[in-house]
């Protein structure tokens, strides 16, 4: 199948000769009704345009085209008040998919009398074609300004550099980003900042633009702030060696597979403090208040800070730090259900509860950047009921997570994970396709990805146990850690359980394993787990044993034999059973033959009862987004910054590389997020 492509520098070169000096870029199939440019020179002219009589169209027939996999071409004869007859022209499309389509789509267009038509499913890249040639015939009928031609492409390429670009038009449409110029608005905004979306990074920017004085508009996408995790973390300068700063960005690099840009973990060193020090204390949250906010109920309920000095391990890699040494800072806001989301929402009430110059509007995602030349000046938000607002400003800030609901931007950029679940929603790769409309680029993949499962049960990274997959056979050494057994289990069979993506429902998904350990695990086990804490993530007991937990994703069981645990497991009982008594063998043996497990970890099951956690290893988010620089701000493929533009939190990068995130540092993710957030909502308002 041939996918018609342009250059990047093509399309945005193309869109600048088509609006005026002020343009309004997106990058969607979902087109809005209101047209805006004049049409390209390779617009079908009008054809027998007759002259006009009182009703809403000028009687006649108009042409226009627009880009599939090939040029479709639409040709609409009106009467004074109707669309009377449809001629499409498909020939460029692929035969058994858009030709296939031309007669339905012909019936809708006449049905619906207008663009607004479903289209045929698996034929969307030529029906969003139909629907933006229409929309240019139907302007021309009411004598209204034309979309341009050849406004949805199929693609828009990487111009040959190292920096990979393309977006289909059906990311687009998998996305909230509207691709058409939007010109009829509801309302418009005038402030200084416009920070889109409302997790932990964009909270933070907004907060901290408003605090120094900037008018501040907070568009979410969702009802409510959302945001992820518990774990938070900053590196504390006064408690390490210049040394040991030196050694962690050479550590924080190579886990990377040196690949991320070392401006940013260098501006994450002198920063990360003074930004975590201001969630805490807008948060509530601080030595006075006791580590806990009376009002939103969330506490510091652990805390994993450490002093790195020594050999250290991630778990793929180890680095001495010698006799030099790095203080971090590692603090657990909760308890679950309640997480960071709980805690940033607090922020943004209070915040625009104390300041006028704040305001958030809610189930509101951004559409549009605007651009005056090179530089964005705004951007348009989407109401609930379908109109648009303008928000003019001297920055936009993209906080808008990053892509990993969007099935064809994951197919091309991190394709490991595509048939995994995905633990969060409605990260459609808004910002990411907004920043590309604007001159940004994706960062060159792999993209790292978080993946594991800190909810099923407790038993994390503890070897003793036995590690089977859901079709009850042992296939890897248990020295593998949770966070990079996904890569694993790309090659183990798919299971159907509870909490699966709608599109897996009939395949089942990757991801799913079995811990099985008996009862004398809690006693050979590195810091053995009490009986009582466990009880909180079995899954047949009471609900108010269910403490700080997510109920509906706990998958823990306690059994009297293998054959009982094996059943409620989900797993075929003849093979389970069959694995355990090799496992068996082998720990008598003091030896593994089968994997080549450490001896000191070869422990017999022989102690009923028997204990087993169901894992559900999910895409927590993809930590990679558009190339930005130590500020925050969007840069080109060159490094030259966007003037107006920034990306913040999982949108932001080169922070990360390797195709794992890597897990040597606790709460590193949330401490990028809200470091970078506190950075770019200060440089906004600093530079104004």
């Amino acid at each position: 199948m041939n996918e018609k492509k342009i250059s990047r520098r093509d399309f945005l070169k193309g869109g600048a000769a088509l609006a005026a000096s002020t343009a309004i870029l997106g990058l969607s199939g979902c087109a809005s009704e209101t047209p805006a440019a004049a049409p390209a020179a390779s617009e079908p002219a009008p054809v027998a345009a007759a002259p006009a009589v009182k009703g809403i169209y000028t009687p006649g027939t108009f042409a226009a085209s627009a880009e599939g996999m090939g040029t479709v071409i639409v040709k609409a004869t009106f009467d004074a008040n109707s669309i009377v007859s449809v001629d499409l022209d498909v020939s460029g499309e692929t035969p058994t998919i858009g030709q296939a389509a031309k007669d339905e789509l012909i019936q809708q267009v006449l049905a619906k009398q207008g663009a607004e038509i479903d289209g045929v499913s698996g034929a969307t890249i030529t029906s969003n074609a139909v629907k933006t040639a229409l929309k240019n015939c139907i302007a021309q009928a009411k004598g209204e300004t034309i979309v341009a031609a050849g406004a949805t492409k199929a693609s828009v390429e990487s111009d040959g550099s190292f920096v990979l670009t393309d977006i289909t038009a059906e990311d687009v449409n998998a996305s909230a980003v509207i691709l058409d110029p939007i010109t009829d608005f509801a309302e418009t905004v005038d402030v200084d900042v416009v920070v889109c979306g409302a997790g932990a990074a964009g909270v933070i920017a907004a907060v901290r633009a408003a605090e120094l004085g900037a008018k501040v508009a907070v568009l979410q996408k969702e009802s409510v702030a959302v945001s992820q995790g518990n774990c938070s973390s900053a590196i504390i300068k006064s408690g390490c060696t210049e040394g040991g700063l030196k050694k962690w960005l050479t550590f924080a690099t190579a886990v990377n597979c040196w690949r991320n840009n070392r401006k940013l973990l260098e501006a994450y060193i002198d920063r990360s403090e003074e930004a975590l020090n201001f969630v805490c204390e807008k948060g509530g949250i601080t030595e006075a208040s006791e580590w806990k906010n009376e009002k939103t109920g969330v506490v510091k309920y652990q805390d994993t800070s450490a002093v790195y000095t020594g050999v250290w391990h991630d778990g793929t890699q180890s680095y001495d730090f010698g006799e030099d040494k790095v203080q971090v800072f590692a603090p657990w806001f909760g308890p679950k259900p309640q997480n960071y989301g709980t805690l940033v929402a607090g922020i943004l009430d209070d915040a625009m509860a104390e300041m006028s110059n704040l305001t958030a509007y809610f189930s509101t995602p951004v559409v549009q950047l605007i651009k005056d030349g090179d530089k964005v000046v705004g951007c348009v938000g989407q109401k609930e009921d379908g109109k648009f607002i303008k928000f003019n400003a001297k920055a936009v800030i993209l906080a808008t997570g990053a892509y990993e609901n969007n099935a064809t931007m994951v197919r091309r950029f991190c394709p490991d994970i595509e048939n995994f679940d995905k633990k969060v929603y409605h990260r459609t790769g808004d910002g990411n396709i907004l920043a590309i409309s604007a001159g940004g680029v994706m960062e060159p993949v792999a993209h790292s990805r978080v993946m594991h499962d800190f909810d099923a049960g407790l038993m994390w990274d503890e070897p003793p146990y036995l590690i089977v997959n859901m079709a009850g056979e042992r296939f890897v050494c248990e020295d593998v850690d949770m966070a990079y057994i996904s890569n694993v289990l790309r090659w183990q069979p798919s299971f159907k359980g509870e909490n699966m993506d709608p599109e897996h429902q009939e395949t089942g998904s990757l991801g799913w394993y079995c811990q099985i350990f008996d009862n004398n695990y809690m006693s050979y086990a590195t810091g053995g787990v009490p009986e009582v804490v466990m009880k909180r993530y079995f899954k047949e007991g009471p609900a108010e044993d269910h403490v700080s937990v997510f109920p509906e994703l706990i998958d823990t069981f306690r059994a009297d034999t293998i054959e009982e645990l094996a059943q409620k497991l989900g797993l075929p009982v003849e093979t389970t059973v069959a694995s355990v008594k090799r496992y068996n063998e082998l720990c008598e043996k003091g030896e593994d033959v089968d994997f080549g497990k450490k001896p000191e970890y070869l422990h017999k099951f022989d102690q009923a009862p028997y204990w087993g956690i169901r894992r559900h290893i999910r895409c927590s988010s993809i930590t990679a987004g558009v190339l930005s620089d130590e500020y925050g701000r969007v840069t080109t493929e060159k490094g030259d910054p966007i003037q107006g533009l920034y990306a913040v939190g999982n949108l932001g990068g080169q922070f990360y590389g390797a195709p794992d995130y890597p897990f040597f540092h606790p709460g590193l993710s949330l401490g990028h997020a809200v470091t970078f957030g506190y950075i770019a909502g200060e440089h906004a308002a600093k530079n104004l």
